[in-house]
This record gives structure tokens, C-alpha cells and sequence, in this order.
């Protein structure tokens, strides 16, 4: 009779037990990392996840603050040659253009906000710390415009410049 009793009581604990080490083990699991922040989340009228939509260029102006005008002299692109699985980083004055080598492309650097921001009508930048890095580029391929817009450093997908060969980023500003 003890044997019978002995065998009923862990048949019944066994199931509790096992099911209680597992729920231990969904319980110290590591939450998964917050998301990446965009630009603009956490501004009035956009959440962390929201898709981030730049004004139409034609209605905005870049302004350039003059204590940012005379902290950074440049930028570093990243470029990724998918063709020769190689990248290399070009470091290039404002205003300058880069030709990445063989290749018909030409990037004319613009100009770079350490802090950019958007206000109302205008591009500019909240500070000269390098808090939200953009630069504004212009990418010709045999003379013909094929891309016009900014380049985010922490967060290169967006409003990224698509190429089937080369990959171009902003890896960091220059400064003065």
C-alpha cells in the first residue's frame, strides 16, 4: 500500500515540477534589447516604431548654424563595393566631391549637421555635438543625378542610398 501511495504522489509531482522549472526558465530569459530609436521618435506626433518621412526637399531650407560651420570641416563615407566585397572609407571636405574609384560615381558632400533636426521649413542642427550626424549628399553616375538626400549616421536605413553595387554611408564628421 505505501508503494501504491509512494507512486501516486510522484506521479503527480513530477508533472508539478517539470512545469515549474520551465516557467523558472521563461522567467530569468533576458528581455530582448529595446528598439532602435529613429529620428524624430519621442518628438510630438511620432512613436519609437513609426515610419519616419522627410518634408519634400523643395519646401525646406538647410541651415547651417554658424558655431557648426566652424567645428566641422568634413565627413568620412563608408563605401561598400558589393562587386569586390571590399569597404573602404573616404574622408572628404565639405563642399568637395568624392569619385569612388573604379567606378563613374561622384558623391558632392553638401553639407553635415552634427545635431540635425527638423524646424517647421528648415533642415538645421539643435547643437554642435554629434548627437543625430547627417550629411547631405549629391550622387552622380556618369553625370546623371541618382541620388539626392541625407545620409543619418545611426541610422543608415533610412533614406539609404540604393545602388546594385555600391553601399555609401556616413561613418562620422570631420572636425575642424
Amino acid at each position: 500500500m505505501r508503494r501504491l501511495i509512494l507512486v501516486l504522489a510522484l506521479s503527480v509531482m513530477i508533472p508539478v515540477l517539470f512545469s515549474a522549472c520551465s516557467k523558472k526558465e521563461e522567467a530569468t530569459q533576458a528581455p530582448p534589447p529595446p528598439a532602435q530609436m529613429m529620428p524624430g521618435a519621442g518628438m510630438p506626433g511620432t512613436a519609437p516604431h513609426e515610419e519616419v518621412t522627410m518634408p519634400p526637399a523643395e519646401n525646406m531650407t538647410i541651415q547651417v548654424p554658424e558655431a557648426v560651420r566652424g567645428k566641422w570641416k568634413g565627413v568620412t563615407l563608408t563605401v561598400v563595393d558589393r562587386e569586390t566585397s571590399s569597404i573602404k572609407d573616404f574622408t572628404t571636405p565639405l563642399g568637395r566631391k568624392l569619385t569612388i574609384p573604379q567606378s563613374s560615381i561622384v558623391v558632392q558632400v553638401t553639407d553635415f549637421l552634427p545635431d540635425f533636426k527638423i524646424e517647421g521649413s528648415l533642415y538645421t542642427s539643435g547643437s554642435t555635438n554629434p548627437l543625430n550626424p547627417a550629411v547631405n549628399v549629391i550622387v552622380t553616375e556618369g553625370g546623371k543625378e541618382i541620388f539626392k538626400g541625407w545620409l543619418f549616421q545611426k541610422f543608415p536605413s533610412i533614406h539609404a542610398f540604393k545602388h546594385q553595387r555600391f553601399g555609401i554611408t556616413l561613418k562620422e564628421g570631420v572636425p575642424s
